[in-house]
């Protein structure tokens, strides 16, 4: 995929247009009308929802034209189906008051082509730079996957972008999408390798921590060291931090992510780690660092050794307090 590929026209910021000689299923698939209560959201749908001006957007125009592009589903066992394209059409189509939705039917995908078309869809739609760091990484994670092949992932992205009007009915163009290393995944991306392989990682974590780390509350370095720990670890974490309010930073992280990697962590480990470095924050805090100005300096201690800046420092404080009347030094 070239990332900046012309994109399709857009109504109303979202919806996508449909005509009859565009969106036709390829060959084998259905194209029905789909009862929404039918369909259930991909089991691990790795991107948000619209929301705001944007949803409203894109209600007020369903309402207005309907449903112009259909959804793309694959059938469950138990007579469902579930969502591979078109979560958010089928959202604000349920707000606007509809039942039923267009739905394009795909049989017989492997799990993960039905995840390409999850992803794909939504980096046709949003520019990469839009998503969100756990959106990112999913991305970056199918495109670096080798369980695709290149031709097949060509056939995908080709039918999507003709699915939503991004290019002609033309022959799959070959080599179109990043070839599965980082380098060239950085490149195409305009990333370094370091990010690209932090994004790798953190896809790798507990969807809570996603959570945290899309809303800004853990930083992406934290992240990445949490990621490195196992899914049990990762929610004996988490529990503590629910429990206990206790901010985690990169070096707290990093500790537990060697104690993970020689096999030493516990949930009672982990607790115990945790506590014992708040207590020695605590601790830290009761001392604070004072900045003077430099021609403060230059004029009282210019070349004077840090010992005697303090001895000095020290002499003058008992002397002021000892002279002075302030309330609370003992005084009277």
């Amino acid at each position: 995929m070239k990332i900046n590929a012309p994109r399709r026209s857009i109504i109303n910021d979202a919806l996508d247009l449909y005509t009859p000689t565009r969106g036709v299923p390829v060959e084998g698939d259905s194209l029905v009308e789909l009862p929404i209560a039918l369909i259930k959201p991909y089991h691990d749908h790795p991107f948000h929802l619209y929301s705001g001006t944007r949803l409203d957007d894109m209600v007020e125009s369903i309402r207005d034209k309907g449903v112009l592009v259909p959804v793309i589903v694959q059938p469950l066992t138990d007579g469902y189906y579930e969502m591979l394209a078109g979560h958010n059409r089928m959202n604000a189509a349920s707000l606007a008051g509809l039942n039923t939705i267009p739905a394009i039917i795909k049989e017989g995908l492997t799990d993960s082509e039905a995840r390409y078309y999850v992803i794909e869809t939504n980096v046709i739609q949003r520019s990469f730079s839009e998503l969100l760091p756990s959106e990112q990484a999913a991305v970056i994670s199918i495109h670096y996957s080798e369980m695709i092949s290149q031709g097949r992932r060509n056939d995908i992205d080709h039918e999507l972008r003709l699915l939503s009007g991004c290019e002609q009915d033309e022959s799959p163009p070959v080599e179109r999408l990043p070839k599965n290393s980082r380098k060239e995944l950085a490149e195409a991306y305009s990333l370094s390798s370091t990010t690209v392989a932090r994004l790798l990682k953190i896809n790798d974590l507990l969807p809570e921590f996603k959570r945290r780390l899309d809303s800004g509350k853990l930083p992406l370095v934290v992240s990445v060291e949490i990621a490195y720990l196992s899914e049990d670890e990762q929610q004996w974490l988490l529990n503590f931090l629910s429990a206990y309010k206790v901010k985690l930073d990169k070096t707290s992280a990093s500790m537990l992510h060697q104690k993970s990697k020689q096999g030493g962590l516990t949930e009672d480990g982990i607790r115990t780690f945790m506590l014992a470095l708040d207590r020695e924050k605590s601790k830290r805090k009761q001392y604070q660092n004072m900045k003077v100005s430099k021609r403060f300096y230059q004029k009282y201690f210019a070349n004077t050794p840090q010992e005697k800046i303090e001895e000095i420092i020290s002499s003058a404080l008992e002397q002021y307090f000892s002279n002075s009347k302030i309330p609370g030094n003992g005084n009277k």
